[in-house]
């Protein structure tokens, strides 16, 4: 049968990603961190010290959010912020962030080859059900992949929606460290429309 049929995408999620400039990666590079076989750090505002610094990456975020929202006054904060060291190579559980609305890593030191970049889980391949049989690797494409993987490389920072499902597996450890930073960011001052309108100003 000959019939030409075009495809298009209905919807999509976006994930923003760009390089902090290095005397600001340098800043990172003097942060305490966790390691990640220790469990979860109990240091969610490494950047508190560091205003400048946290009012940067806030402004470089706030550009690229409001840009695919079409939206131009839109503030946002900052509301969580750690850092995560990994020597042995130990793999980063499957996770989401909650109470947020985006979330941000950035790699701010050297990356090794060894380094697997972050892997993001397809949340609508959640909702087809599984009926359909599992699609071969040389056949996938964006609109039946089951996870799509994150830019990894020094000063590469990346942006992405808190709700998605992200990983790692584990890596053969080498001399480099695996390190990064992560934040959370939410809407903040006025938002929303008619009855569902939020002014964070008068909580």
């Amino acid at each position: 049968m000959k019939v030409k049929i075009e495809t298009e995408a209905l919807f999509s999620i976006p994930m923003g990603y760009t390089t902090i400039p290095s005397e600001i990666c340098n800043v990172f590079k003097t942060l305490k961190g966790r390691e990640q076989t220790h469990g979860r750090t109990d240091i969610f505002n490494v950047l508190d010290e560091h205003p400048k610094i946290k009012s940067y990456i806030t402004d470089v975020f706030t550009l690229w959010v409001n840009t695919i929202w079409g939206l131009k006054d839109q503030k946002w904060a900052m509301t969580t912020s750690w850092v995560t060291l990994n020597p042995d190579g130990s793999q980063m559980g499957m996770h989401r962030h909650f109470n947020c609305a985006y979330s941000g890593v950035l790699y701010f030191d050297k990356v090794d080859a060894t380094h697997p970049p972050l892997e993001f889980l397809n949340p609508l391949k959640c909702l087809d059900g599984s009926f359909l049989v599992h699609t071969p690797a040389e056949k996938s494409n964006i609109f039946n992949r089951v996870g799509a993987f994150a830019p990894i490389s020094e000063g590469q920072m990346i942006f992405f929606p808190s709700y998605i499902l992200h990983s790692h597996p584990s890596f053969k450890p080498t001399d480099i460290v695996r390190k990064s930073f992560a934040c959370n960011f939410f809407p903040i001052g006025k938002y929303g429309l008619l009855d569902s309108t939020v002014d964070t100003r008068c909580l």
